[in-house]
């Protein structure tokens, strides 16, 4: 066990930071999409979705619980022993295992790479107690989540315990396992089984919706997101037979242009045959146009990631550190304090128009 096992940061909710997670854990062709709502037709259009991970505010225990179903160890469901369930041993370490969640229950769908794969392996045998303290302390899982530690400015609180005035917020996931919805909360003491499903991404909008709903007006922090397929494999595989496609039809036009018939007959279904194939290939060049504009959409979505991952990793404080002095050594930097300390007591001067 290292000496730093108990230190993982928190984790902001954002596709970017968990794609980017997942990827540096070793895993192949995956992302995550932010939901804007439980439309169930959105949610089709990303599959496959290989599960959901849902943020939201948590409560301490005996207040009321917004999850419905049942525990699994209760429910005695047979396909409990499948579902790879581990508890969460450690403060902050809830969005790696809300995502870990996910990926071991779908190994067989994905490729999780050998650091996951291995862990798995190492683990699957484990209770959920002790299941937790492998993926605690695992130093590659534990330095990927921090990688993502914030720069803190100058008081560090992190080790500060919530009081009753803080918002805690927790994740969890959904995830179908032999044909059943599972939610995974590494603070239960097990799954909890929301029944038998062919449907999975149905009945889990199902729940949500009534998660949410008990939960009343007063709660808005809820964030829900998708671990679904990274398409740019797929867009690329299919730009590569619609080329083809291209080729083989060019090739039986021009064939079909370089046909000398004398009889009228044949010359007319030569004219048919070209017009449909003129067809044809206009439908595939548009269908490349469009799959092309998704890679460079997709492409520059992953690049805005790496931007904002960046600027959320770097330290800033040293660049406004000597911008301050700077400022001071002109003479400017108590004026423009004065100017906005006077600017922040005159609501005219800071109302904004909604």
């Amino acid at each position: 066990m290292s000496d730093d096992n108990g230190n993982w940061c928190l984790i902001e909710s954002d596709p970017g930071v968990f794609t980017e997670l997942i990827q540096n854990m070793g895993v192949k062709d995956v992302q995550v999409e932010e939901l804007y709502s439980l439309d169930i037709e959105q949610l089709r259009a990303m599959e496959p979705v290989f599960g959901l991970i849902f943020l939201f505010k948590w409560k301490p225990p005996g207040a009321a619980d917004s999850s419905s179903g049942m525990l699994a160890e209760e429910s005695q469901s047979q396909t409990e022993s499948a579902v790879y369930f581990a508890h969460q041993v450690i403060q902050n370490a809830c969005a790696t295992q809300a995502i870990l969640a996910v990926l071991m229950n779908r190994q067989n769908d994905l490729d999780i790479g050998e650091t996951l794969g291995n862990l798995r392996s190492f683990s699957i045998d484990l209770p959920p107690d002790m299941r937790g303290l492998a993926l605690t302390n695992c130093d590659e899982l534990r330095r990927v989540h921090n990688s993502f530690q914030r720069i803190e400015s100058f008081l560090n609180d992190i080790h500060r315990p919530a009081t009753e005035d803080d918002d805690v917020f927790h994740f969890v996931s959904y995830v179908p396992v032999g044909g059943r919805l599972f939610e995974l909360d590494g603070l239960k003491p097990a799954p909890i089984d929301h029944g038998a499903t062919d449907d999975w991404l149905a009945a889990a909008c199902r729940v949500l919706q009534s998660r949410v709903s008990l939960a009343g007006h007063s709660e808005n922090g809820f964030n829900l997101m998708a671990v679904t397929s990274d398409p740019r494999r797929q867009l690329a595989e299919r730009i590569t037979t619609v080329d083809a496609d291209i080729s083989r039809l060019t090739a039986r036009l021009e064939a079909l242009k370089l046909r000398d018939s004398s009889v009228e007959e044949e010359k007319e279904e030569s004219l048919e045959e070209v017009s449909r194939v003129e067809c044809q290939l206009g439908a595939l060049a548009y269908e490349r146009e469009v799959l092309v504009s998704r890679v460079i959409t997709e492409g520059d979505k992953f690049d805005r990631y790496r931007v904002e991952n960046s600027l959320r990793k770097h330290n800033f404080i040293p660049m406004i550190y000597q911008l301050l002095r700077a400022m001071a050594k002109k003479g400017q930097l108590v004026p423009a304090i004065e100017r906005r300390r006077t600017a922040g007591s005159n609501p005219a001067t800071t109302s904004r128009s909604k």
